[in-house]
């Protein structure tokens, strides 16, 4: 049997009939898949059965047709047609009179045309029509409709880095409702758009944005996406979908004029109002948007036609880290390995457990929140003389900015355990002070009561702590996160604890100076 090349849709026709031989699918599904009857995917399947692949392949692939225009003549129309041609400069359709009229070349009009255009003697192009459009009305209530985008513009004026305004802005209204500096357009500036809207005002009921990939995935579904009814979905799209907002892709930027206009607007007063206050990094434009945005909202905004918003409130439950997050899936190697960019991780198993080898899991931990702080350490008693050296501030700032993206209010009642930064017994006790597990002089209680104990009420470092696995410098507080992640998964052996939900892990480095806090939980915790 000789070599067969199959284009894509041949390559889908064949891959549909070798399901239904191998009885994945039945007859009607196949029907459905390849959009034909019944009897004709029982006429395909006996065809497969006597040629194999080959009967996805028409018979006429490859025959050159009969009424084909013959090669000299094309080569004759080329040197008429083509520089230095009698006809170079000549529209088609007058051409084609002459052909016929002078040099008796007999052929039709589009053909004609198909042959100049496939050698390139004349422009496929046609001048574009302009389009006509109308400007859509405003929606009727605020929350109705939310326009996301992103601008990339030399926002600083050469000052500091090029970057990336993602922002959204409330159609009925032209109330901005969220602005940030990024520097890419990417997932991670839209998840944060989602959260701060869904936080400040509620979920509306569309996001309006453009066709990006990361908003709107460009891939086709496969035979097993359109035997399950689903579309393929960007990362992006899933959020959305899962919060339960629609996703409207424009077709055009006039489509979604008004967070196009937004973009004018703020090249032109924003830029400048940074350049008056001396604006140069990234960090300060994000500090200068909030203070903007009031004002341009005072200014510019206008009352929706319905009073009554549409805004959907976030429920007091809502695992916000699970919701906006990414999500990617890997399958399980036979050394026991995922592969992250290019990096094997592997997952650790313990005598006993199930391999998870070739499998593809759901079992896994967010990071509800991570908090980092650097401060002056030891040596802040320089700048502050009544420092008392019974705790690090570092600590204190990190563990408030992971408790708020956490929604922590009460670390003692929410987080059912902690591994903690132990280098020497001390600095443990001033650790429980710091993180907010009790009182200020309180630490030695919790110890002497036996509260952090493995079987006690709020256990701490229930892997054994630094002094038991040691203190590789960076790498420390990885092995925490993991030791949290096995308690939780409940793949903590002999020093499992029953049923934990939410863990903290925290480390501490430098001269007391750099202190950074995890809070890791179940989804949905």
């Amino acid at each position: 049997m000789g070599e067969i090349t199959l284009n894509e849709g041949q390559q889908r026709k064949a891959e549909v009939l070798a399901r239904v031989t191998a009885g994945s699918i039945g007859p009607p599904e196949a029907a459905t898949l390849l959009r034909v009857t019944v009897r004709q995917v029982y006429n395909l399947m006996k065809q497969y059965e006597e040629k194999g692949m080959a009967c996805v392949v028409h018979g006429n692939t490859g025959r050159i047709p009969v009424h084909r225009t013959p090669q000299e003549v094309e080569q004759t129309i080329a040197q008429l047609a083509g520089p230095g041609g009698k006809y170079h400069d000549f529209n088609a359709s007058h051409m084609h009179e002459l052909l016929r009229d002078l040099d008796g070349i007999h052929i039709g009009r589009s053909t004609l045309d198909r042959i100049l255009k496939r050698l390139e003697v004349r422009s496929p192009s046609s001048p574009k029509r302009r389009t006509k459009r109308r400007r859509r009305e405003r929606s009727s209530a605020e929350g109705m409709m939310v326009q996301i985008d992103a601008s990339p513009h030399d926002w600083l004026e050469g000052r500091g880095p090029r970057m990336v305004l993602v922002g959204a802005i409330d159609d009925a209204t032209g109330k901005v409702l969220f602005l940030v500096f990024r520097p890419t357009e990417d997932q991670v500036g839209y998840l944060l758009l989602f959260r701060h809207v869904a936080l400040t005002f509620g979920l509306p009921i569309t996001y309006y944005h453009d066709r990006h990939s990361m908003l709107r995935s460009p891939k086709k579904p496969d035979l097993d996406d359109e035997l399950a009814g689903r579309q393929p979905q960007s990362e992006l799209q899933r959020v959305m979908d899962e919060l339960g907002v629609a996703s409207i892709a424009a077709l055009s930027p006039e489509a979604k004029g008004r967070v196009e206009r937004l973009w004018r607007t703020l090249q032109d007063r924003l830029l400048r109002e940074m350049r008056l206050a001396g604006v140069s990094t990234m960090e300060e434009a994000n500090a200068f948007l909030p203070k903007f945005i009031t004002r341009y909202n005072a200014r510019f905004a206008v009352a929706p036609a319905d009073p009554n918003t549409a805004w959907v409130p976030v429920r007091p439950d809502m695992d916000l880290s699970y919701y906006f997050s990414v999500r990617e899936t890997r399958t399980v190697a036979n050394d026991h390995t995922i592969s992250w960019y290019r990096k094997p991780i592997l997952l650790l198993r313990r005598a006993g457990e199930t391999s998870l080898a070739k499998q593809i899991t759901n079992e896994y931990v967010v990071i509800k929140g991570i908090g980092l702080s650097v401060s002056q350490g030891y040596f802040g008693a320089q700048f502050e003389p009544d420092w008392d050296f019974l705790g690090f501030r570092a600590n204190q700032q990190a563990a408030i900015k992971a408790y708020k993206q956490a929604g922590i209010t009460n670390p003692r009642k929410q987080i059912d355990l902690a591994e903690v930064h132990d280098c020497f017994t001390v600095t443990e006790m001033i650790d429980y002070e710091d993180l907010f597990f009790c009182e200020r002089g309180q630490a030695w209680k919790m110890v002497e009561d036996g509260v952090t104990n493995l079987d006690g009420a709020f256990p701490v470092n229930t892997s054994g702590g630094l002094k038991s696995y040691g203190h590789p410098i960076g790498a420390s507080g990885i092995r925490m996160i993991v030791n949290i992640s096995e308690q939780l998964l409940g793949r903590a052996g002999k020093r499992q604890l029953k049923n934990p939900k939410v863990g903290l892990a925290h480390n501490l480095g430098g001269p007391g100076a750099v202190g950074i806090v995890t809070v890791v939980g179940l989804p949905g915790a």
